[in-house]
């Protein structure tokens, strides 16, 4: 990642910027270490009362090569979505042995996080071939 999203002012379309860190070939041309590409946020939710955290779905599209431009896409081995993950400790403190009217009341105050993304992040992309040299697809057996 190159830029920083954070799901309390981020919005559904934002464009933001990420960078290969290896040289790759994509699509039979060899891409450097360090170019950009950029993307757009699928989805993104801020984090609200009663203890909702916030959460974002990233959605990598092309890499910036000169003039050309790369199809990608996120590697569907990894996630596409980010959202603050509580330990074993937050989430066992997060109760309270209070039962009836005064947990309700303090679950409705009580503010969710926001998750932040940016430099540092590291995620994986695929490459797409040029759909127009690709042969349609056609069921096998049977």
């Amino acid at each position: 990642m190159v830029d920083k999203i954070d799901s309390a002012t981020a919005y559904p379309g934002m464009p933001f910027r990420f960078k290969i860190t290896i040289t790759a070939r994509i699509d039979d041309v060899l891409v450097p270490e360090n170019t950009i590409g950029y993307g757009v946020v699928r989805e993104v939710t801020a984090s609200g009362s009663h203890n909702r955290n916030g959460s974002i779905v990233l959605e990598m599209r092309e890499l910036v090569l000169g003039k050309r431009l790369l199809q990608v896409m996120a590697d569907p081995r990894d996630t596409s979505i980010w959202a603050p993950a509580a330990t074993i400790t937050e989430a066992a403190s997060g109760y309270l042995p209070v039962p009836g009217i005064v947990r309700t009341a303090v679950d409705d105050v009580r503010h969710g996080r926001n998750v932040v993304v940016g430099p540092g992040l590291v995620f994986h992309i695929v490459g797409l071939p040029d759909p127009r040299n690709l042969a349609p697809c056609h069921k096998v057996g049977q």
